[in-house]
């Protein structure tokens, strides 16, 4: 099934550009500074908190000299110190939002204007759950999701809908980009994390106790994929990716040291190593024609959603209703660089470039200045790796890592994209979507 622009969002993009050129001009011109500003609606994409590994402790052993260590729960699952690192993004939200003249700072006179959206999986839905809990103690905000384990297409495209040509395409794209991104410094991160699982020290000599599967074996290469995945990665890069990963899941869940890494890795050594991360993500969900299908749907809904703030009008393909205040998705980290990558969105944060680890919040903000006039300014916001560590309060001086991007082509002003001027983009990004 093709399918287009959903047509509340066809429609509404029609109305503000149907006046002429020169409403799109003033609109653009007329984005509001930060004075007199007022903060209408939030959507959030947010992604889950601290997981365990997806993959089985029998699996991760056959590509490490010594036993990798065991979750407190089963592969894929939101750990409990997930869920209480996720508890203090939500606290420090609701503080920040009340201080932004959003939300109220106590009781639930807001959860009625709150609405959450997550996907069905268990670590996304406990993740919705920490979420709402921390926003409005004591209050009973629901956690709306499809039945647990069914297939969201918001969050998962439908593969069998992409047409054997975007396939094709998407493939041949993908191809031409691992050259250039496995080369030089991504090769020696990969050496690099060859011998953390050989049991060495990564600046010092030893002997494996054997010698394992080896990861570097073999070219990264693209690959006709399965399940919500139609063209995926094989070789080095995705798996040195997913060992990155597990040992930012095991800094973050508050392993000892001598069991992070197998006492081979510190803090700076886990940020290095989060390159080989990053370095996936930009093939597998940045590459335009994967990131149209994966992402193309959760934009639509963002949009849509921003839209009804905008109209006080209820939208297709948007959650929530006229008149929320806050609205977010609680989805994975490929969620948000798929939307990232539609957008031309990059930050640069916690040391580390386009990186998205547990309870990551990529934020559009609906502002409307004192003329009428509304625009979007979209933040990227998480917890330092000492921060996930320390399972620190977030506070006005310990803040979350929160940086302001703009949509690429966006006319800016005040850290702003004029609202027509991010419908558009929004369209352009999403229009033609194959899958949902």
């Amino acid at each position: 099934m093709n399918r287009t622009t959903p047509p509340s969002l066809a429609l509404l993009l029609c109305l503000f550009v149907s006046v002429g050129v020169s409403a799109q001009v003033s609109d653009t011109q007329a984005t509001p500074s930060a004075k007199g500003d007022k903060l209408e609606l939030v959507v959030v994409l947010s992604r889950h908190g601290v997981r365990s590994p997806t993959w089985t402790l029998d699996r991760l052993n056959t590509y490490s000299a010594l036993p990798w260590p065991a979750f407190s729960v089963d592969p894929g699952i939101l750990t409990p110190r997930g869920y209480e690192l996720l508890k203090r993004f939500g606290a420090y939200d609701r503080a920040a939002y009340a201080s932004q003249g959003l939300l109220t700072a106590q009781g639930c006179a807001d959860v009625a204007s709150t609405y959450i959206w997550a996907d069905t999986d268990q670590r996304t839905l406990a993740s919705g759950h920490a979420l709402a809990e921390s926003l409005y103690p004591s209050c009973a905000l629901q956690v709306h999701s499809l039945a647990e384990g069914e297939n969201d297409p918001i969050f998962h495209p439908v593969v069998e809908n992409v047409a054997p040509a975007v396939a094709d395409a998407a493939y041949t794209e993908l191809s031409k980009r691992i050259t250039d991104l496995q080369a030089g410094s991504t090769n020696d991160l990969l050496a690099q994390m060859q011998r953390i699982l050989l049991g060495c020290h990564p600046d010092a000599d030893c002997k494996p106790t054997h010698t394992p599967e080896m990861m570097l074996d073999g070219k990264t290469a693209a690959a006709r994929g399965t399940g919500d995945k139609f063209v995926t990665l094989k070789g080095p890069i995705p798996t040195g990716s997913s060992f990155a990963e597990d040992l930012l899941l095991e800094y973050g869940d508050g392993m000892p040291m001598a069991s992070v890494g197998w006492g081979n890795v510190d803090e700076a050594e886990i940020g290095r190593l989060l390159a080989l991360h990053s370095v996936y993500f930009s093939l597998i969900h940045q590459t335009p024609a994967l990131a149209k299908v994966e992402a193309s749907y959760m934009l639509e809904y963002i949009t849509s959603t921003l839209a009804q703030g905008v109209t006080g009008k209820p939208m297709d393909a948007a959650k929530g209703k006229p008149g929320d205040k806050l609205v977010i998705f609680v989805g994975h980290d490929t969620n948000i660089a798929g939307v990232a990558s539609l957008l031309g969105l990059h930050w640069h944060l916690d040391g580390r470039d386009d990186d998205t680890p547990p309870g990551t919040e990529l934020s559009f903000e609906l502002w409307q200045s004192p003329n009428g006039a509304y625009s979007v300014r979209t933040k990227v916001a998480m917890q330092t790796l000492h921060q996930l560590r320390e399972l620190s309060p977030l506070t006005p001086a310990d803040p979350p890592a929160t940086q302001t991007v703009a949509p690429a082509g966006c006319t800016v002003k005040d850290s702003s994209c004029g609202w027509t001027d991010f419908l558009s983009l929004s369209k352009q990004a999403t229009g033609g979507d194959p899958a949902h």
